[in-house]
C-alpha cells in the first residue's frame, strides 16, 4: 500500500519521502501525489492509499473528503486544527476561522474540513517560518520545528494527545477519537519516534524499531536437491576451477543415490571477488543444534569473519542436506526439504534426457539467504560470478534490503514473499544457423521470457487451486506485473478492485554466442494487509477451507518453477513460432482485453484500444479509436520503453 504525500511542491516533500521510506519499509511505499492526480476522477488513488500525508492545503478538498469517507486516514504536518460538534459540524469555533460567517468557510480553500462521526476537524496550514522547540513524548524529549501559529485548539477529552511542547505544555500532536486523523503542529520531517507514535495512533502496521544499523545481511547456504547433491559440487568446481579443487574434497554423490561423501576440510580462504560483491565460501562439517543470542547461522562463520565488510557475502557449504532440526534452527523462514519435495510433486514425470541440457533441473541448485540485498543484483551486478556459474541456479531469499523492480522502481520485500532469481543459459541462434538438435534461441525471442514466466505464475496458482476458486482471480498486467482481483472496499461503488501481488524482472548478459537470462520474480504469498497477497485471495474466495494449507512460500515457488520449466521447454521446442503458441494462454489471464487507454507517448495524446501482443517481437498492439486505416492502423509499443499506469489508464514513457 502507498503512503501518498501532497503537495509535491512543498520544499520538504522529497526529504519526507526518504525519511518515511527508511521507517515504513517494507510494509508501505511513500511517494508523492501531484495536484492533478489528486483531483483526477480517472485516477482512484484512494484504492491503494493507506495514508494521505498533507504538508499544505490540498488541491482538491472533495477528493480528500471522499477518500476519508470510505475509511481513509489523513496525517497533517505543520498544521493547526479546531473541532466542532453537531450534525452540521458548525460550532462557535467555526467563527474563529471564518470571521463569524459560516458561509465563508465553504469557499476558504486554505482550510480542510474532515467529519468523523459528529465531530468535524478544521485543519489549516500556516505559512510562518518554523522555530526550534522541544516536545515531550513518553518521557523522551525530542527536538522539533514548531510552526508558530499552527494551534491545536481541541477538547483534550475528545482526542488523544501524542506529545506536548515543553515550554507551554500545548499539544504538539493529536489523533482524533476515531483514530483516522493525526495533526502535528511540527514542520516536517518528523523524528522517527514521532512517526512511530503516529502510525500506532492511526492503527497502521509498523515493525519494531531497529538498533540504528542497516538490517544484517545473513550468510547464504549453497544447497542442492538431496537426490542430486553432486550438482552443487559441480557449481563449486565451475567457480574455483583455477584453484584445482579435487573431486575428493567436494564429496560427489554416488550414482546409486547413496548419501554424499563428507566434505573434506577446504581452505578457509575461498573467495570469489567481482565488480559489486565478494563471495566468501565456508565449508562446514558440523551444524550444531545450539541456539545463541545472535542468529544461529552467524555461529557457523569463523570468528574473524563476523565483522567483515558489507560488500562481502558469506556462503555456507554444508557437507550434506540439512535435517529438519537444522532447518528449523538455521533457516526458520524457509524449508529446503519442503521446497525440494514440492518440486518433485509438481514436475512433469519425464524430463527427457538431452545431451545439451544440464544434469539437473530448475530449482535443484539453490542459493538461499534469509536476508540479502537483492537476489537479482547478486547475479546481474557480478558478471564474472554470473558467467562462472553452471546453470540453472536459483537465488532465493526471505527478505531483501534493496529489492529491485523494473526501471528505477524498487520492490518492497516484507517477510512472506517469494523473492527469487533464476539463472538459465542458452546459445543464441544465428541467422545462418541450420536446423540442429541443440536448443538455441533467436535474440528477438528473448523478450517473451517475462511473458512466459507470467503464464507460469498464473498457471501454477491453478496447480495449487485446481477448482480455480482463488486462482481465477490472479491476473496479468502488461508487461510484467501480477495482480489479484479482490472484493472492492465498501462505498467505492465497485464490485472488485485490482491489487498488485508481484512482478517479474528479466536481465540479459551476452557473451561468446551465449545469453545468460536472469529471471527475477517477487510474489506476495502470505503477507497481511496492507500488502496484498495470495493468502488474502484464498481467504476471500477459497471457500472450502482446505486450499490455504498448500499456501507455503516453498510450495508456491516450487509450483512456479516446475510450471515454468514445462513452459520454457515447450517454447524452445517451437521457438521459430515465437509467442504464437502461448498468446491465448497469456491474454486469457490479462486485464487488458479491449481496454481503452491514452498513449502519452504520442503528440497529441492518442486514445487507443488494446488488442493483443505481437507474436514476433512481443509488442503491445493497440488500435487508435480515430478509425485510422491502412498501414498505420496499429500502434505497437515496446515493453522496455513504456510504462502502464493502469489506475490512470495511461501508457507513458518509462522512467530511466
Amino acid at each position: 500500500m502507498d503512503v501518498l504525500i501532497h503537495p509535491t511542491t512543498h520544499p520538504a516533500a522529497d526529504a519526507l519521502v526518504r525519511s518515511l521510506t527508511s521507517v515504513l519499509a517494507p510494509h508501505y511505499l511513500p511517494q508523492l501525489i501531484s495536484p492533478v492526480d489528486l483531483a483526477s476522477p480517472a485516477y482512484p488513488w484512494h484504492s491503494s492509499c493507506a495514508l494521505l500525508v498533507l504538508l499544505g492545503p490540498p488541491a482538491d478538498h472533495t477528493a480528500v473528503r471522499k477518500y476519508f469517507e470510505i475509511g481513509g486516514r489523513v496525517l497533517a504536518l505543520g498544521a493547526g486544527t479546531r473541532q466542532s460538534y453537531g450534525i452540521f459540524g458548525v460550532h462557535d469555533s467555526l467563527h474563529a476561522f471564518s470571521g463569524g460567517g459560516a458561509l465563508g468557510l465553504a469557499s476558504d480553500t486554505t482550510i480542510l474540513r474532515l467529519a468523523e462521526g459528529l465531530t468535524s476537524y478544521y485543519i489549516d496550514f500556516p505559512t510562518q517560518t518554523p522555530s526550534p522547540a522541544t516536545v515531550d513524548i513518553d518521557a523522551a524529549q525530542i527536538q522539533v520545528s514548531r510552526v508558530p501559529s499552527a494551534n491545536i485548539d481541541v477538547d483534550p477529552t475528545k482526542v488523544k494527545v501524542l506529545a506536548r511542547f515543553i515550554n507551554d505544555n500545548a499539544p504538539a500532536g493529536v489523533s482524533s477519537q476515531g483514530g483516522r486523523i493525526v495533526v502535528w503542529s511540527c514542520a516536517p520531517s518528523l523524528h522517527e519516534k514521532l512517526i512511530r507514535a503516529t502510525f500506532v495512533a492511526l492503527g497502521l502496521r509498523l515493525d519494531a524499531p531497529s538498533d540504528g544499523e542497516d538490517p544484517r545481511i545473513l550468510p547464504q547456504l549453497l544447497l542442492a536437491h538431496p537426490r542430486n547433491w553432486k550438482a552443487r559440487d559441480i557449481v563449486l568446481r565451475s567457480l574455483f576451477s583455477e584453484q584445482a579443487l579435487h573431486s575428493a574434497a567436494l564429496g560427489f554423490q554416488h550414482n546409486d543415490g547413496d548419501p554424499p561423501h563428507q566434505l573434506n576440510e577446504l581452505s578457509r580462504d575461498i573467495r570469489f571477488s567481482d565488480a559489486t560483491d565478494s563471495f566468501h565460501f565456508h565449508p562446514v562439517s558440523e551444524l550444531p543444534l545450539v541456539e545463541g543470542s545472535r542468529h544461529p547461522i552467524l555461529q557457523l562463520l569463523p570468528q574473524s569473519e563476523t565483522g567483515s565488510r558489507k560488500d562481502e557475502g558469506h556462503v555456507i557449504l554444508p557437507m550434506q542436506p540439512l535435517t529438519l532440526e537444522q532447518e528449523q534452527l538455521y533457516v526458520p523462514l524457509f524449508s529446503p526439504s519442503i521446497f525440494f519435495s514440492a518440486l518433485d510433486q509438481f514436475r512433469a514425470p519425464d524430463h527427457g534426457a538431452r545431451r545439451d541440457v544440464p544434469s539437473w533441473r530448475m530449482g535443484d541448485v539453490l542459493m538461499y539467504g534469509e536476508v540479502v540485498t537483492s537476489t537479482q543484483s547478486m547475479l546481474d551486478k557480478n558478471p564474472k560470478f554470473l558467467r562462472a556459474l553452471t546453470p540453472p541456479v536459483l537465488s532465493f531469499a526471505s527478505k531483501q534490503t534493496t529489492g529491485r523492480g523494473r526501471g528505477a522502481n524498487t520492490w518492497v520485500s516484507p517477510e512472506g514473499c517469494i523473492l527469487m532469481s533464476l539463472l538459465i543459459r542458452i546459445p543464441l541462434k544465428s541467422t545462418t544457423q541450420h536446423s540442429s538438435t541443440a536448443r538455441s534461441i533467436r535474440a528477438s525471442n528473448l523478450i517473451f521470457t517475462q511473458y512466459l514466466l507470467a503464464i507460469a505464475v498464473a498457471e501454477a496458482c491453478h496447480v495449487l487451486d485446481p477448482t480455480g476458486r482463488w486462482a481465477d482471480k490472479v491476473k496479468l498486467k502488461w508487461p510484467n506485473d501480477i495482480y489479484g482481483e479482490f472484493p472492492a472496499q465498501k462505498g467505492s461503488g465497485k464490485t472488485s478492485e485490482l491489487k498488485k501481488l508481484g512482478g517479474i524482472l528479466v536481465n540479459l548478459h551476452f557473451e561468446g554466442g551465449m545469453v545468460d537470462i536472469i529471471i527475477g520474480c517477487g510474489l506476495n504469498v502470505l503477507n497481511r494487509p496492507p500488502v496484498a497477497s495470495l493468502q488474502q485471495l484464498v481467504e476471500a474466495f477459497g471457500g472450502d477451507g482446505h486450499t490455504s494449507t498448500d499456501l507455503r512460500v516453498e510450495r508456491v515457488a516450487a509450483a512456479i518453477l516446475a510450471t515454468f520449466e514445462r513452459v520454457w521447454e515447450s517454447f524452445l521446442e517451437e521457438e521459430e513460432r515465437g509467442f504464437e503458441p502461448f498468446l491465448d494462454r497469456y491474454t486469457s489471464k490479462w486485464v487488458h482485453s479491449n481496454q481503452i487507454v491514452t498513449l502519452t507517448t504520442t503528440t497529441p495524446h492518442t486514445i487507443v484500444r488494446i488488442e493483443s501482443i505481437t507474436t514476433d517481437y512481443g509488442l503491445l498492439r493497440t488500435v487508435p479509436l480515430s478509425g485510422a486505416s491502412g498501414s498505420n492502423q496499429y500502434i505497437d509499443l515496446q515493453p522496455d520503453g513504456n510504462s502502464f499506469d493502469m489506475m490512470k489508464g495511461l501508457i507513458k514513457m518509462k522512467r530511466p
